[in-house]
C-alpha cells in the first residue's frame, strides 16, 4: 500500500472540507439563526388592529389614470399592450412583471438618478445596460401598471428595525378578478401562492409565514438550469425567499400617491401599516424623513388594503 499517496489524499480532502465545506456550513448555520430571529418577531407581533383602537387618520390612496399624457406615451412607446398579451387579467399582469424583470440584471448598490420614472430607468437598463435594484425595477413596474389601467402602488417592505439598512420593494396590484392585492416582484422576478396555485397579496403572505402554512414561490422568464442553480445556492446558504421575506414583511409602507413620476413631489405622504402592539406611539403623529417623505402611521389593515375606488 502506498501510505504516501493515501496520506496526500486524506490531507487534500482536510483541506477541501476546511477551505471549502465549513465555511458554507456555518454561513447556512448563521442563515438560519437569523431566519429563526426574523419569524419570532414576526409571531410576535402577528396582527393588525386587533384590539379595536381608533384609526387615527384618514386612509386615501390615489391612482394616476391611464390616460395620463406621460402613460400614455410609456404604453406605446413600448407596446405594453402586445407584451401584457390577450389572456386573462392574471396573466396580462404576470407578463407585464416578467418584462421588467428580464430588462436587465439586479444590483445591490447602484447610483439612482435624480429622475426616477419608468423612461429613465428604462433606458438605464435597455441602453446603458446598467443593473438597477429592486426599488427601481418597482417604480417601473408601477407604472407600466398604470399605463395599462391597472391599480398599483410601489409597496417598501420593511423589517422590524435596521429599516434604513435593510428591506426590499415590491409593486402591489389590484386585481379585478381576484378582488384583493396580490403581489410582483420585478426584481427576483417572481409571485407567491398557495398549496392550491392561488396567487397571494403581502399581507396573506405575512399571516401564512406567520402560521406555519405553505407557500409556492413562482419564477417567471428563468430557465431551467437557472431555476436549479438557484435552488442550489438557498440549499447551501441556508437562504430563499422564504427566508427573505420572513425578515423584510414585518411592516408595509405605500405612498399616498400612485402616479407618474411620483417621486418629484417636494413632500411625498406615505402610509405605513404597523402590527399591533409595535411603537404605539407612531400612531399618535406622522414622522418626516431626511429624504422628504411624510409618513403617517396606522394600524389598520383593511384601510391600508381597500379596494381602489372607481
Amino acid at each position: 500500500m502506498n501510505y504516501g499517496l493515501l496520506f496526500l489524499i486524506l490531507a487534500l480532502l482536510v483541506i477541501v472540507i476546511v477551505v471549502g465545506i465549513l465555511p458554507f456550513a456555518r454561513k447556512r448555520k448563521e442563515d438560519l439563526s437569523m431566519g429563526a430571529q426574523w419569524m419570532a418577531l414576526l409571531k410576535k407581533y402577528p396582527a393588525f388592529f386587533e384590539k379595536d383602537e381608533d384609526c387615527p387618520i384618514n386612509i386615501d390612496f390615489l391612482y394616476g389614470s391611464s390616460s395620463d399624457a406621460n402613460l400614455r406615451k410609456l404604453r406605446e412607446m413600448y407596446d405594453l399592450e402586445t407584451i401584457a398579451g390577450q389572456g386573462s387579467e392574471i396573466d396580462r399582469i404576470i407578463n407585464l412583471m416578467s418584462w421588467v424583470y428580464r430588462l436587465v440584471g439586479h444590483a445591490n448598490e447602484p447610483k439612482i438618478p435624480s429622475e426616477r420614472n419608468a423612461f429613465t430607468l428604462i433606458h438605464m437598463a435597455k441602453v446603458e445596460q446598467r443593473p438597477i435594484n429592486c426599488y427601481m425595477k418597482t417604480v417601473i413596474l408601477n407604472e407600466v401598471y398604470l399605463s395599462m389601467g391597472f391599480y398599483s402602488r410601489y409597496t417598501h417592505l420593511l423589517p422590524h428595525s435596521n429599516e434604513e439598512q435593510e428591506s426590499h420593494f415590491i409593486t402591489s396590484v389590484y386585481s379585478q378578478s381576484l378582488g384583493k392585492w396580490i403581489l410582483m416582484d420585478p426584481d427576483f422576478g417572481v409571485y407567491v401562492t398557495d398549496e392550491k396555485g392561488n396567487i397571494l397579496g403581502v399581507s396573506e403572505i405575512r399571516r401564512r409565514l406567520i402560521g406555519g402554512e405553505p407557500i409556492k414561490i413562482i419564477h417567471v422568464g428563468r430557465s431551467a438550469l437557472a431555476k436549479l442553480k438557484t435552488n442550489l445556492v438557498n440549499f447551501t446558504e441556508g437562504t430563499d425567499y422564504r427566508w427573505y421575506l420572513s425578515k423584510n414583511i414585518f411592516k408595509i409602507r405605500c405612498p399616498k400617491n400612485s402616479m407618474f413620476n411620483q417621486e418629484s413631489e417636494p413632500v411625498r405622504v406615505h402610509y405605513e401599516l404597523i402590527p399591533d402592539g409595535y411603537n404605539k406611539e407612531l400612531l399618535l403623529d406622522y414622522k418626516m424623513t431626511n429624504k422628504g417623505k411624510k409618513i403617517f402611521f396606522t394600524n389598520h389593515e383593511d384601510l391600508f388594503w381597500q379596494k381602489p375606488l372607481e
